[in-house]
């Protein structure tokens, strides 16, 4: 990658940029896979409270750009694809145990 203006870089372009180019070296890759790992997990800890959220703002007629069910779903395909590299004992049945 020669690009190193961050902000003409792609979504994926920034993520590798943070994984690869650190004065930390490795340990950033373990900082930015802990950290999406937490994030999903917060996510789908809390998925009952923001799908409830989401079908209150649709009653009242107010609708999201993102369909929160589509982004729990892709939360825990992407924790449940994390397990499975990092942590396969805790994968039960195509679903992550949390």
């Amino acid at each position: 990658m020669t690009n190193t203006n961050t902000s003409d870089m792609t979504n994926t372009e920034f993520v590798q940029h943070i994984m690869e180019f650190s004065k930390h070296g490795a340990l950033s890759q373990m900082v930015v896979v802990d950290c999406l790992q937490r994030g999903l997990e917060h996510y789908i800890s809390h998925k009952d409270e923001i799908l409830e959220a989401e079908k209150a703002r649709r009653e009242k007629g107010q609708y999201s750009l993102i369909d929160m069910e589509a982004w729990v779903s892709c939360c825990e395909d992407n924790l449940e694809r994390i397990q499975q590299k990092y942590n396969p004992q805790n994968v039960y049945n195509g679903r992550n145990s949390i």
